[in-house]
């Protein structure tokens, strides 16, 4: 692998079967470049979808594939899920420096008063340093997530998973996640219709739509 994250498909991936699946055959993509919507209904299943996107769960049907290979191990090592309910949502009662001393533990970094500070100046969140994140605006609290995930080592993709539950309009925090894609990484976000409709309108791209030709394949074939 080159160090960048090309494609993210999922292909007919399903979790259970029939009307009672938990994930209904589900075929999308996402690449780096333009940030990725994932439009997606009920309450479990932006969760579910996060975790298949980022290989964390195994499907019942279908395929994930990473750069067209079933490898959920490498899938799971390039992405982070952000923000994602239960499995990566940070405590919202806790403070701002405590969740990013967290995160940079999480990284493998240096976790100290001087260095919280320092991340926290850096991305002009200071003044926000003692309050919970639960208070943190919405397009504050998508751009410092996302940052904090990018400072694992290995991070080529991001996956957000239902920012509309915290407030504020797209048109605040969706500008941070095209910077984030424009430097190479590929920004998934998992997210309800009317949201979905918001991003694409801002510039974002439907996962649904049809994935570029691969120029290997067509010269192989």
């Amino acid at each position: 692998m080159d160090g960048t994250l090309m494609l993210i498909a999922l292909e007919n991936a399903a979790i259970g079967s029939g009307l009672g699946a938990e994930v209904p055959a589900l075929t999308v993509w996402a690449g780096p470049g333009t940030p990725t919507v994932v439009r997606v209904e009920t309450a479990e299943r932006p969760m579910l979808v996060s975790m298949m996107l980022g290989g964390r769960i195994a499907v019942d049907a279908g395929s994930i594939r990473m750069d067209d290979r079933a490898d959920l191990d490498a899938l799971r090592r390039r992405t982070a899920l952000v923000d994602t309910p239960v499995v990566a949502e940070p405590s919202p009662g806790a403070s701002l420096s405590g969740v990013v001393a967290e995160e940079l533990t999480f990284a493998d970094l240096p976790a100290g008063r001087r260095v919280v500070r320092a991340f926290l100046e850096q991305h002009e969140l200071l003044r926000f340093a003692r309050i919970p994140l639960r208070a943190l605006p919405a397009n504050d609290r998508v751009r410092l997530l996302c940052e904090l995930a990018l400072l694992r080592p290995g991070i080529l993709g991001i996956i957000l998973t239902s920012p509309e539950r915290h407030g504020g309009e797209p048109e605040s925090w969706y500008p941070s996640l095209e910077e984030i894609a424009a430097r190479g990484i590929s920004v998934v976000v998992v997210t309800d219709a009317a949201t979905a409709d918001l991003l694409l309108n801002l510039g974002a791209r439907d996962a649904t739509s049809l994935p570029p030709v691969n120029p290997h394949t067509e010269e192989a074939s």
